[in-house]
């Protein structure tokens, strides 16, 4: 099954948020389905950047691997219990 792109956007949106500034608490603009947490989360937070252009000025190097790698977890981390939390069952 399919993540919604709107609600891929809404949770995008909510970590972008609450990575970068996790200490305030966001309204979510759309319902998340508590089922989907895991699934939208990950479709948000795949393939972020979330601060790591200075180290990925060669893509290929460990060190932008690295950077994308704790961005990713840090962005499941925030939007996972951000979604887990706000969420509605359906």
């Amino acid at each position: 099954m399919m993540a919604s792109p709107l609600r891929v956007a809404v949770v995008a949106a909510v970590c972008v948020v609450l990575v970068l500034s996790s200490s305030s608490p966001v309204p979510a603009a759309a319902q998340m389905i508590c089922s989907q947490c895991d699934q939208d989360c990950n479709s948000s937070c795949s393939g972020g950047m979330g601060g790591c252009s200075g180290a990925c000025t060669d893509p290929s190097s460990s060190g932008c691997a690295s950077c994308k790698q704790a961005y990713y977890y840090k962005c499941m981390n925030y939007c996972g219990s951000y979604c887990r939390a706000n969420c509605v069952n359906g």
